[in-house]
């Protein structure tokens, strides 16, 4: 099995030249860097050495399953967004927004600004990812793929309206870290799925345009990613190109 070094890992984010102090949204991929020394508190040893003792870091604490259960519950509903997420999450100081399938982790000196967004949409106006946005933080992805490293394009998506998504409401029960019901409705803005179709996102070239665009800053560390970006300047050249062609990254296919 493929192994690596908090050493190994460590120099790979240094060498990206990243702001210290500044606010990040990491999301990750431990497996792909096989047996990672420390694990997750390995890695979260390295990007707090990396990134400064006082950043604001955020991971997305996704609960997916709220879909099915429509429970959600501040402190007992997991980070279905992979092993370091779930860490961080559950370490003291870690505070969480609320939504019940988009929750984000965070930590640092501007934790509070982003529990207290109350947006009921996961990425709309009011939500952490506008905050994100706002304060020009940048999304950092360990090991993870350019889907599922940058969920903040969502956002950018749903500031441009693009058409084949639509809102989308999931009642249920919401608990916050005092034990307060949260009432909604929290909604999405979700792909347009009907009768023998179906609406899905298409990122392989929107990736390849930030490269050209010079947007990326890349890494590798035995085969596995490093990348991140500015999100401002991210999401500008994204909607530009969002108003330009509103099915920019949109395919729609087709099944029985």
């Amino acid at each position: 099995m493929k192994k690596t070094s908090k050493a190994q890992l460590l120099a790979a984010l240094e060498a990206m030249a990243l702001p210290r102090n500044h606010v990040y949204v990491v999301h990750s991929s431990l497996l792909k860097f096989g047996l990672l020394e420390g694990g997750a508190a390995g890695a979260m040893a390295c990007l707090e050495q990396a990134l400064g003792p006082d950043a604001t870091i955020l991971m997305p604490a996704f609960t997916f399953g709220y879909g099915r259960s429509r429970v959600w519950d501040y402190y007992e509903s997991k980070a279905e967004t992979g092993a370091l997420s779930e860490y961080f999450r559950k370490l003291p100081g870690v505070q969480r927004t609320i939504h019940p399938f988009h929750s984000l982790a965070v930590r640092g000196p501007l934790a509070a600004k982003f529990t207290a967004c109350a947006g009921l949409s996961s990425f709309g106006p009011g939500s952490p990812f506008e905050l994100l946005l706002e304060m020009d933080a940048i999304n950092l992805a360990l090991g993870t793929e350019f889907e599922g490293g940058a969920t903040f394009l969502h956002h950018t998506e749903e500031v441009a309206q693009v058409p084949y998504r639509f809102y989308k409401e999931f009642p249920g029960s919401v608990t916050d870290a005092s034990g307060a019901a949260r009432p909604g409705p929290y909604k999405m803005f979700v792909r347009e799925i009907g009768e023998g179709y179906a609406w899905d996102n298409a990122w392989d070239h929107v990736w390849d345009d930030f490269v050209a665009d010079g947007l990326v800053q890349l890494n590798k560390l035995e085969g596995a990613n490093l990348f991140a970006f500015r999100i401002q300047a991210t999401h500008n050249r994204f909607l530009h190109r969002l108003q330009a062609d509103p099915l920019y990254c949109a395919r729609k296919t087709y099944h029985p």
